[in-house]
C-alpha cells in the first residue's frame, strides 16, 4: 500500500512540475495571437450583390478566455485606425464571423469602393483579453478579400440634365422620368416610371456627360451599365449625329440608346389608302409638320382618325397617339383633359386603334394641318401634341 501511495506521490509532482513549464505557463498567461486565418483565402472574390453572407474563419488562440475582433482596413491601410470593426461570433469569443452582406457593402464604402466597383478590403484578428490586445496573427497578419458592391444609388435621383459638347446646341437638355410603353389594345400606361429618366434629344460629335440634381455625374459602361461616378465629371463619347432616345434605369442602374430614324403622321381617308407624312424634328424633343394637305375622304365621306408612328434605327415601331382604344369624345376635347397627351403603344394590332378624331370628324377638312408633338415636358408634365388648321 505504501509503495502504490509513493507512485501516485512521485506522479503529482511530475505533472505540477510539468504543467508549470515555462512554455506552457506563457501560453496560458500571456496574450498570444492566433498562428493563422483561415477563411476566406487571400484575394478571394466576393460579389455581395448576390446578397450571401460571408464567413470568416481563424486558428484560435492558446491563450485562455480571449475574445476577438475583426478589423477591416483599405489596401493600404495598417490598421492603426481600421475602416470597421465588428465582435466575433459569440459575444467575441468564437474564432469565426458572419457577415451580412449588407455590413459587407458598407465597409467597402468605407474602404472607397464606389456603386459596382471591386474594392480590395484587408482584414486581419484583434486579440484581446481584459484591457490587452494584440492584432494580427502569426503567419503574415492580414488578407486581402476583393469585394464587389451592388451598381446602385441611394438615394434615386430627382432629376437628371445630359449637357456638353455633343448636345443640343451645346446646351443643357433635361431629362424626365420615363414614361412606360404599353402593348395592350385600351390600356394606356399614365404613370411614370420610379427611378428611370429619358430624353429624345439629338446629338452632334464629341462628348457628354450626365448629372443628376445631387451632383452626382454618371458613366455609361459597354454592355447597357450605368455607373455613378459621383463628383468625377465623366465625359460620355456620342454616338453619330442623329436624333436619339436616352433612357437610364438607376433600379437596374442599366442604359440604353436608340436612334429615332423617322416620325410621321398616319391618316387614313375614307375608303382610301393610309396616307403619312414625315414630321421635321425641330429640336428639344419637338417634332413638326406644317401645312399639310389633310385627307379625310370629303365633307360627307370623312375619317379623321390619326396618330404619329416612330420608326428607330433597330427596326423596332412605336406608335404616339391617343389614350383610350377610341377617340369617343373628340365632339368635346376641351373636356377631356389628357385629349391632347401622348401615349406610347406597341405591338398594336388594330392600325385604327388609339387614335385621335378632329372635333367632331370636321374640323380641318379640306384645310392645311399643322402638327407639333412635344416629348420633352416643357409645355406640360405629359408628352403633348397640338393640331391646327387654315
Amino acid at each position: 500500500m505504501r509503495h502504490i501511495l509513493n507512485i501516485l506521490a512521485a506522479a503529482a509532482v511530475v505533472f505540477m512540475a510539468a504543467s508549470c513549464s515555462p512554455e506552457d505557463k506563457a501560453s496560458v498567461k500571456e496574450l498570444v495571437s492566433p498562428e493563422k486565418l483561415y477563411l476566406p483565402r487571400n484575394q478571394y472574390p466576393v460579389d455581395i450583390t448576390t446578397g450571401q453572407s460571408v464567413v470568416f474563419e481563424w486558428q484560435n488562440s492558446v491563450t485562455d478566455n480571449v475574445s476577438y475582433q475583426v478589423l477591416f482596413d483599405t489596401e493600404d491601410g495598417d490598421f492603426s485606425s481600421p475602416g470597421y470593426v465588428v465582435t466575433s461570433d459569440g459575444n467575441g469569443f468564437y474564432p469565426s464571423l458572419t457577415v451580412t452582406s449588407a455590413t459587407m457593402s458598407t465597409i467597402a464604402v468605407l474602404c472607397g469602393g464606389l456603386p459596382g466597383q471591386t474594392v480590395p478590403v484587408k482584414w486581419t484578428v484583434r486579440t484581446f483579453r481584459g484591457i490587452d490586445n494584440v492584432t494580427g496573427v502569426k503567419d503574415g497578419g492580414a488578407r486581402t478579400i476583393l469585394v464587389t458592391r451592388p451598381n446602385s444609388v441611394d438615394p434615386l435621383p430627382a432629376s437628371m440634365s445630359l449637357s456638353g459638347p455633343a448636345s443640343e446646341s451645346q446646351s443643357s437638355v433635361r431629362m424626365n422620368p420615363s414614361l412606360p410603353v404599353s402593348s395592350v389594345l385600351g390600356g394606356h400606361i399614365a404613370d411614370r416610371a420610379k427611378g428611370t429618366m429619358e430624353c429624345f434629344t439629338g446629338f452632334t460629335s464629341g462628348g457628354f456627360t450626365l448629372r443628376d440634381d445631387l451632383g452626382r455625374y454618371y458613366l455609361l459602361q459597354d454592355g447597357g451599365t450605368l455607373m455613378c461616378t459621383y463628383a468625377e465629371e465623366t465625359m460620355n463619347p456620342a454616338p453619330a449625329a442623329g436624333v436619339y432616345w436616352v433612357y437610364l434605369d438607376f433600379n437596374t442602374m442599366s442604359w440604353s440608346m436608340k436612334e429615332i430614324e423617322e416620325v410621321r403622321l398616319w391618316t387614313h381617308p375614307w375608303f382610301g389608302a393610309e396616307d403619312t407624312a414625315p414630321l421635321a424634328y425641330e429640336g428639344n424633343g419637338v417634332w413638326a409638320l406644317t401645312d399639310y394637305a389633310w385627307k379625310v375622304g370629303n365633307d360627307s365621306q370623312r375619317d379623321t382618325r390619326y396618330h404619329f408612328n416612330v420608326r428607330y434605327s433597330d427596326g423596332s415601331v412605336e406608335r404616339w397617339s391617343f389614350w383610350d382604344d377610341d377617340c369617343r369624345n373628340n365632339a368635346t376635347p376641351e373636356n377631356d383633359p389628357k385629349f391632347y397627351n401622348v401615349y406610347r403603344f406597341v405591338n398594336l394590332s388594330d392600325e385604327w386603334a388609339h387614335s385621335w378624331k378632329s372635333k367632331e370628324d370636321r374640323e380641318g377638312v379640306g384645310m392645311l394641318a399643322t402638327f407639333r408633338v412635344y416629348m420633352n415636358c416643357e409645355k406640360s408634365s405629359d408628352y403633348i401634341h397640338e393640331r391646327s388648321f387654315r
